[in-house]
């Protein structure tokens, strides 16, 4: 039996592209240079700038981001 745990996908909401998820804290968490926030539809996952703007659009919701 294997200490790994299985891989994990998440995928952009903006644009669709997929990459795997990183294990810490003994849970998934999404990509590091990726952007996610939740609210009461749940999360919004985000692998750019440019795809913030464009889940913002289809959603309604403010695509504003703290400066880098």
């Amino acid at each position: 039996m294997s200490d790994q745990p299985v891989q994990c996908e998440f995928t952009c909401q903006g644009c669709g592209v997929k990459a795997p998820g990183e294990f810490y804290n003994h849970g998934w968490h999404k990509p590091a240079t990726w952007f996610e926030r939740s609210d009461e539809d749940g999360p919004q996952t985000a692998c750019s700038r440019r795809c913030i703007e464009t889940i913002s659009k289809r959603s309604g919701k403010t695509s504003l981001v703290f400066p880098l």
